[in-house]
C-alpha cells in the first residue's frame, strides 16, 4: 500500500510525506548516518515536531531484491498511534527523482494449500423457508 512519496530537489535533497490513517508526516526528509559499521542504517527519517525542532521517525537500509537485483530501500517508521511500520521505498518509474513509500505488509507463505468446500445446508431457515441446496 502506497502510504507517500519523497521527492530529490534542484539542491539534491529529498523530502516530502508519509500518511495514513493515524499518523500524517509532512516535510520528512533523510539525514545522513555516518557509521562505517555494516549493519548501520545508511539514513535516518527525519521531520519537524510542530515546534520546529528535528524529530527521528525511523532509519532506512539500502537493499536489493533477491530475484531481480532491482536496490531499493527498505527501513521502518515509528508513530506513536501505528507502533512500528515497516516500509519501502521504490523509485518512481515515471520519474527518476521520485520514491514512492510503500507499508511492508507481512507475507504468509503458502504451504499445502487445500480447496475448502462449504457444508451442504440441511434443513430449514427460521420462517420456514428451504435452504437451497448446493449443487
Amino acid at each position: 500500500m502506497n502510504i507517500g512519496e519523497l521527492t530529490r530537489t534542484n539542491t539534491g535533497t529529498i523530502t516530502g510525506y508519509i500518511a495514513e490513517p493515524g499518523f500524517d508526516f509532512d516535510n520528512v526528509y533523510f539525514e545522513k548516518v555516518p557509521s562505517n559499521h555494516s549493519r548501520a542504517p545508511l539514513f535516518n527519517l527525519m521531520t519537524k515536531s510542530p515546534r520546529g525542532r528535528d524529530v527521528r521517525l525511523g532509519s532506512i537500509w539500502e537493499r536489493a531484491a533477491k530475484e531481480t537485483g532491482e536496490v531499493y530501500f527498505g527501513g521502518y517508521i515509528d508513530t506513536a498511534k501505528s507502533g512500528f511500520v515497516p516500509i519501502r521505498l521504490f523509485r518512481s518509474r515515471q520519474n527518476a527523482d521520485v520514491w514512492n513509500v510503500v507499508r511492508k505488509t507481512p507475507q504468509r507463505k503458502r504451504r499445502d494449500v487445500q480447496d475448502v468446500e462449504m457444508p451442504k445446508a440441511q434443513g430449514r431457515a427460521a420462517g420456514g423457508a428451504e435452504f437451497p441446496s448446493a449443487a
